[in-house]
C-alpha cells in the first residue's frame, strides 16, 4: 500500500480529533471521511515521529446498521500469534453516532501480514486464533482493500487481505505480467502403492518446452497447489525466466492436503519415512519419464515452507545424489530437535547449497520456529555449507513466502 498525501487527513490522532469535526456538522463529516478513504486504500500508515522503526497501522470499517461488535483478525503469525492473546482487545472503536469503526497498532517498518474482519463476534473463544477458525464462515473482507485472497486450510476456507507497509521490501518478481510469454500449467493425479492414496500434481513446464532441448533445471515444492493458487509460482517462474535471471525449469507442485486434511499433511511432512519413499521411488520415475528434467543434483532444487522445508532438508540429506539445492521457508526445525541439526554437524559435508528465511515475528511463536532456524543457520555455517540466511520482516505467511520462492531461486540457480 502506498503513502499518499492525503493520509495525513486520516493519522490517527487526526481520528480522534474527527471526533469533534462530527459533532459540528456529523453529516458532512462522515461523509468526506469515506469518499477520502476510498480514494486511498486501507489499512493506514502513519509515520510516529522520532521513530524509525515503526509504524502506526490504523484498520477502518464501515457499518451502517447496529451491531453488536466489529473485530479485526490481524494475522501476524497465520494460526498461531495474533497481536494478542484476548480478542476482546480486537475490537474496533465506533466514532459515537457515526458509521466509522476503527483500531490502531504500532507495527515494524516494512512489515507484510494479513488480516480480516467479523462482525456481532460472540468474543468466544477468547484465543484469537480459536475464534477465527471457529467463525470462518462470518469473515469479512475489508472491501477498502483490493489485495486480498482465499485462504484455505483443513475444509475451512476464508478471505484475507494483504498488509504491505510502504517501506515492505519489494517482490519484483511476484504477479502476472501481460506481455511476456508463459508457460504452461498441467494437472496430474499421482497414485502411490508406498501410501495407498492420490494426490494432484501440478507440473509446470517454460515457453517453449521441447523434449528435444537440452535437460531442463527441475524444481519440487510441497504444499505445492496452495503455493500456485496463493503465491502464483508459475507467474514468477514466468517473469525470472523472461528476464534471463534463471534458466528456463520443469516445476513439480505436490499437493499434500494442506487445505482439506492438515493432520494427513503434517504426518507426511514429518517428515515421513514412506512419504520420502514415495518422492523418491514412485514420484520422481514418473517425473523423468513423462518430462525432459536434468538428473544433474546441482541443477535440481527441492523446496517448501514450514513442514515443507524440513521435509525438502531431510530428504536432500539423505538423496544429495538428486537434490543439491534446498529452500526452506519458515522451516519447522523445532519439531526433529537439535538432533537433526547435529546429523549436519557431524556427517561428512554435502554438496548442498541452502536457502533459509525465516520471519521475525516468528520469533514470539511459543514452537520456537525462530530460534531454530537461526541455529540450523549457524550449524550449516560453520560447517562450510553454501547457505543464504535471512530474517525477513513478516510471519508465517504466504505473502512472504512469495517473495522467498524468487529469492531462493535466485540463490540456488540465478545466472
Amino acid at each position: 500500500l502506498k503513502q499518499q498525501p492525503s493520509l495525513n487527513k486520516l493519522k490517527i490522532s487526526v481520528l480522534t480529533e474527527k471526533k469533534d469535526e462530527i459533532k459540528v456538522n456529523k453529516k458532512e463529516a462522515v461523509s468526506k471521511f469515506w469518499k477520502e478513504i476510498e480514494e486511498i486504500n486501507t489499512p493506514i500508515f502513519e509515520d510516529i515521529e522520532g521513530d524509525d522503526k515503526y509504524n502506526f497501522i490504523t484498520f477502518v470499517f464501515r457499518e451502517d446498521e447496529e451491531v453488536d461488535n466489529i473485530v479485526c483478525h490481524i494475522q501476524l503469525y497465520l494460526q498461531n500469534m495474533f497481536v494478542t492473546e484476548d480478542i476482546k482487545e480486537c475490537l474496533l472503536e465506533r466514532i459515537k453516532d457515526t458509521n466509522i469503526y476503527f483500531k490502531s497498532y504500532k507495527l515494524l517498518k516494512g512489515i507484510r501480514a494479513t488480516y480480516n474482519f467479523s462482525k456481532n463476534n460472540p468474543l468466544e473463544p477468547k484465543n484469537p486464533a480459536e475464534n477465527l477458525f471457529k467463525y470462518a464462515d462470518s469473515i469479512i473482507p475489508d472491501p477498502f482493500n483490493s489485495k486480498k485472497y482465499l485462504f484455505k486450510m483443513n475444509g475451512i476456507s476464508f478471505p484475507i487481505n494483504e498488509i504491505e507497509s510502504p517501506e515492505a521490501p519489494p517482490q519484483p518478481w511476484y504477479g502476472i505480467r501481460v506481455n511476456i510469454d508463459h508457460g504452461k500449467i498441467e494437472e496430474y493425479t499421482s497414485y502411490s502403492e508406498v501410501q495407498n492414496n492420490k494426490r494432484k500434481i501440478l507440473v509446470y513446464t517454460p515457453p517453449n518446452y521441447s523434449k528435444k532441448h537440452s535437460s531442463y533445471h527441475f524444481v519440487l515444492l510441497f504444499d505445492g497447489l496452495i503455493f500456485e493458487e496463493v503465491a502464483k509460482v508459475s507467474s514468477t517462474l514466468d517473469n525470472l525466466i523472461a528476464d534471463d535471471k534463471i534458466p528456463p525449469v520443469v516445476a513439480i507442485m505436490v499437493e499434500n492436503f494442506g487445505s482439506t486434511n492438515i493432520a494427513l499433511r503434517n504426518s507426511e511432512l514429518a517428515p515421513n519415512p514412506k512419504f520420502v519413499e514415495y518422492i523418491i521411488k514412485e514420484l520422481l520415475p514418473w517425473v523423468r519419464e513423462n518430462f525432459n528434467v536434468t538428473i544433474n543434483p546441482s541443477h535440481s532444487v527441492i523446496g517448501g515452507a514450514s513442514a515443507g522445508g524440513i521435509t525438502s532438508t531431510f530428504i536432500a540429506f539423505k538423496h544429495p545424489e538428486i537434490f543439491g539445492n534446498i529452500i526452506s521457508m519458515s522451516g519447522s526445525y523445532w519439531k526433529v530437535g537439535e538432533e537433526f541439526a547435529q546429523q549436519f554437524a557431524q556427517s561428512e559435508r554435502l554438496p548442498l547449497k541452502f536457502y533459509l528465511d525465516v520471519g521475525v515475528l516468528e520469533e514470539a511463536s511459543p514452537s520456537g520456529i525462530f530460534n531454530s532456524n537461526r541455529h540450523f543457520h549457524t550449524v550449516l555455517q560453520e560447517k562450510g555449507y553454501l547457505v543464504h540466511y535471512t530474517e525477513f520482516l513478516g510471519g508465517h505467511d504466504f505473502i512472504c513466502f512469495r517473495g522467498s520462492i524468487a529469492d531462493g531461486l535466485l540463490y540456488l540457480i540465478g545466472k
